[in-house]
């Protein structure tokens, strides 16, 4: 009988502590004049380049908030609208505080505005972040096709960004310096070593890449100045 006992009471009591803490985020969420669990400080982490004033700013989050009727889902929307950002989660931190992490994109190269003598760093998924004078990149996109040239505006064709990306390790133990992709049928790399490499169309780029990694070992590339892999099969090599 007593163990029975034991056992209910703790039952009655788990009940009741659960019934407690959903009220307490019911009055939170409804009664926002309260001061239980109101959002009274916001900490930023991941950021590098977006400033934590320009992050705080567009997440609306605002004192007269409780940590329970703030929307994870809206706040993380806008915080990836940010140029800069990635990825963004929002935690709630009890009893008064929201945690904002952010992801930062990666600059892979940069592109020469159109009539100013600005260079533009742009990060993954081809958005442009601004200006390259503080962001260093060293692979210059040549002739791609932006929405704008403004900080948020993207590349037209999202697989120059991807391209980009799968060069940004190296070609036959070489950098990759520029990228023309002018004529999205014919890109065209040049090496540090100021090698040309033709890749041909961006619909079989990957493929080419694969022919090259394979033909690399095979070759003293520093004695060639072209690398014609556009075709398939056996690659077109011009000496020096």
């Amino acid at each position: 009988m007593k163990e029975g006992s034991t056992k209910r009471h703790s039952a009655v009591w788990i009940f009741i502590s659960g019934g407690v803490l959903i009220a307490a985020a019911i009055i939170a969420l409804y009664t926002p004049w309260l001061r239980f669990c109101d959002v009274r400080k916001v900490v930023v982490s991941g950021n590098q380049n977006a400033t934590a004033v320009d992050l705080v700013s567009l997440s609306q989050l605002h004192r007269g908030q409780t940590i329970f009727s703030v929307s994870a889902t809206l706040i993380r929307r806008r915080l990836e609208s940010h140029p800069w950002v990635k990825s963004a989660s929002v935690r709630r931190v009890f009893p008064h505080t929201i945690q904002l992490v952010v992801e930062e994109r990666h600059v892979i190269g940069w592109l020469q505005h159109p009539s100013e003598d600005v260079r533009l760093a742009v990060a993954e998924g081809g958005v442009i972040v601004g200006s390259d004078e503080s962001v260093t990149s060293s692979v210059e996109i040549i002739g791609a096709e932006s929405s704008g040239w403004d900080q948020g505006d993207r590349l037209v064709d999202p697989r120059v960004a991807e391209l980009i990306v799968e060069l940004l390790g190296n070609v036959c133990q070489l950098g990759v310096r520029s990228v023309d992709v002018t004529d999205l049928r014919s890109i065209e790399l040049i090496l540090d070593n100021d090698t040309r490499v033709l890749l041909g169309d961006m619909a079989h780029v990957k493929n080419r890449l694969v022919a090259l990694t394979s033909l690399c070992p095979e070759i003293a590339i520093d004695e060639y100045e072209l690398i014609d892999v556009r075709f398939g099969g056996e690659a077109t090599l011009v000496p020096r």
